[in-house]
């Protein structure tokens, strides 16, 4: 995108430069609703010069942390594989604690009944 350049950030630093002069221009013959615009002016490229500093930056350190991630590949799909096999070995886990409970029940419904 043509706002990502880094060139646009030096760019609204100094069209807020500019305007900020241009207040002081426009306030000597007393003309607040013209200095006010301009001050206006000023504030808002000021906040966009640093919108775009900032948005630069977070993109550097995604960009860094994207790379450094890349050599912990291998890792990240052994992990994801640890997880799968510890994911069926509690549900085998969970199998084998439900058919205990179910002898165990069973024997004692069968304890109970001697007469039967």
């Amino acid at each position: 995108m043509w706002f990502k350049h880094r060139a646009w950030i030096p760019v609204a630093w100094g069209l807020s430069v500019i305007n900020l002069v241009a207040v002081w221009f426009a306030a000597q013959p007393a003309e607040p609703f013209h200095a006010t615009g301009h001050a206006l002016l000023a504030a808002g490229f000021a906040l966009g010069a640093r919108h775009l500093m900032t948005r630069r930056r977070d993109d550097r350190q995604t960009e860094h942390s994207r790379h450094a991630i890349g050599p912990h590949e291998p890792l990240q799909q052994d992990v994801g594989e640890l997880q799968s096999r510890l994911l069926e070995l509690e549900e085998r886990l969970d199998f084998t604690e439900r058919m205990l409970a179910t002898q165990r029940d069973a024997d004692r419904l069968g304890a109970r009944r001697p007469d039967a």
